[in-house]
């Protein structure tokens, strides 16, 4: 199990380096925050992580690891905390990170940290009045992430529920929908982010994603976008009354946080009759897509081995 213990904000991170961390554990450099992160942690040792979804490895390090390996790197070490960079980690990383940590049946705390920016970087619409968000640059189909998808021999009858939290590139969603044709989702319930980084994005987002809610019956619902605590609270509600789901990543990195603690809470408990699974489309995240040192939040996690 991991457990969110705390959720704190910081004016800087000066604070961290005074605590005795075994490790740190960052992602991609590509803009201004994830330099911030950086620059600023001193920690040692550092390590780099990244999902290769092509070969469905973990690079630990420069080391290969196959997912369902992955933990003995973690096992084989002396770690009691690990601080993690969530800013700089695509949802694949650090679901695959912490689900490693989580199987090294160890109990480790894990602290988290996550910086919002100020600005994203933006350019004026073809279609519309508004701006649109410069975030990734390519568009790839979305397929099941490994470990964390729902088993196609199962419940072959029933639809799935389709949860999908979502962030301002519309066409990522309208790519799920398309793909499927009506296929394998029943319903969809789309997570819109509440507050917003600034007031009145989530308005943005909104009106960006409601010409694909006639496409499958649409549930609207929102969520608190800075409050992992709080997303897998409303997950174990929709989850109560779903015997298939599928959720998809598209909103705010503190609601992939709770997601990703949901499902390693929960996937191992998937069986014949309730299933829980995920999808990822590996954007190319665009070099200098936001500028500026935003709120910076804290997450304290514990992985346990009950």
């Amino acid at each position: 199990m991991i457990k969110i213990r705390k959720i704190s904000k910081k004016d800087d991170l000066s604070s961290i380096n005074n605590k005795n961390y075994d490790l740190f554990i960052y992602g991609e450099d590509i803009d201004e925050r994830t330099s911030f992160v950086l620059n600023e942690v001193k920690i040692r040792p550092q390590i780099n992580i990244k999902y290769n979804n092509i070969k469905y490895d973990l690079i630990i390090d420069k080391s290969s690891f196959k997912l369902n390996n992955a933990f003995n790197y973690f096992k084989n070490k002396e770690l009691k905390s690990i601080l993690i960079d969530t800013t700089s980690l695509d949802f694949p990383d650090l679901l695959y990170t912490l689900d490693a940590i989580n199987k090294s049946s160890k109990e480790i705390e894990i602290t988290l940290i996550y910086v919002e920016p100020e600005q994203y970087k933006k350019q004026k619409s073809m279609f519309e009045e508004d701006e649109e968000f410069i975030l990734s640059d390519n568009k790839n189909s979305f397929s099941a992430l490994p470990l964390f998808a729902i088993s196609n021999q199962t419940n072959i009858n029933i639809k799935s529920t389709l949860i999908s939290f979502l962030g301002f590139e519309n066409f990522r969603l309208g790519q799920v929908l398309e793909a499927d044709d009506g296929a394998n989702y029943s319903r969809l319930v789309a997570l819109f982010s509440v507050p917003a980084y600034q007031a009145g994005w989530e308005n943005k987002s909104l009106k960006k994603h409601t010409q694909y809610f006639k496409q499958l019956k649409t549930q609207l619902t929102l969520y608190p976008g800075n409050n992992p605590y709080e997303v897998e609270k409303v997950l174990s509600k929709i989850y109560k009354g779903c015997e298939k789901m599928v959720v998809v990543s598209l909103g705010t990195k503190p609601s992939a946080i709770g997601i990703i603690t949901f499902l390693i809470n929960n996937v191992r408990n998937n069986s014949l009759k309730k299933q829980l699974g995920a999808m990822y489309d590996y954007p190319i995240k665009t070099k200098n897509r936001s500028s500026g040192i935003g709120e910076i939040y804290i997450y304290e996690l514990h992985s346990t081995t009950e």
